[in-house]
């Protein structure tokens, strides 16, 4: 039978501690009242932050959202696209983490994602993303290589640096007879100056920190964004 990255991804990616920052991080700018979680995933951060907010989670992948409303079957979900909000409404709080803004590789979809995001909060809204620093490239210049056994199957995983700012995830999974499933996707890394160009085009103020401490530190793996709209 295939393997749904949806049904490993957490064996794979999660870290309670990176989740319980990531909480902690919505919980300081953010109080109560409506989230949407963009590229929501399989919900692991909703599920901490839905005893706090009307949480509701959006994602392209059906799989995912399966999984999702298994952990969360009291949030709302939406299978759609983050460059295209039109048919929602307003929130409190709209948040992208996960990286999954480097999933998007062309830089005009990139700014459609970010200037539906800030079309659709409330007035005193806050909009919360994160993004891999230009040193993440430079890290995976050298292949990272990763191997297991997720779900009774062994697993390697790599991680290489491509041209044009790309990052290459190769995902093998062996069955018992040692043949492989293969699961590929990229992810771009995006200069800091065009994020906050296009941010101030949008007429917001906005917040930097580097791995959760305030500020511009290129040599972190992450860069978070507290995004709110200028009072008119």
């Amino acid at each position: 039978m295939p393997i749904s990255l949806a049904e490993v991804f957490d064996a794979l990616v999660e870290d309670e501690t990176v989740t319980n920052q990531y909480t902690q991080f919505v919980l300081d700018n953010v109080h109560n009242g409506s989230c949407l979680d963009l590229a929501c995933g399989t919900g692991t951060i909703s599920e901490k932050l839905k005893a706090y907010f009307d949480v509701t989670g959006l994602d392209l992948d059906p799989e995912m959202l399966k999984v999702y409303s298994r952990r969360n079957p009291d949030c709302q979900t939406i299978l759609g696209s983050m460059s295209d909000l039109k048919a929602l409404g307003y929130f409190d709080a709209i948040l992208l983490f996960g990286d999954s803004l480097n999933y998007v590789l062309g830089l005009d979809e990139l700014k459609r994602v970010l200037s539906e995001a800030v079309s659709h909060l409330k007035d005193q809204a806050v909009f919360l993303f994160d993004m891999h620093t230009e040193n993440r490239y430079e890290e995976f210049k050298e292949e990272y290589l990763e191997e297991g056994i997720v779900s009774d199957h062994p697993f390697q995983w790599t991680i290489l640096s491509m041209p044009d700012q790309i990052i290459n995830h190769h995902f093998a999974f062996y069955d018992e007879l040692g043949y492989a499933q293969t699961i590929s996707f990229d992810q771009r890394v995006y200069p800091l100056e065009i994020i906050l160009d296009h941010l101030e085009s949008l007429n917001t103020i906005v917040e930097v920190y580097s791995d959760f401490i305030k500020g511009i530190h290129p040599d972190k793996e992450k860069y978070l964004f507290v995004v709110k709209r200028r009072s008119l």
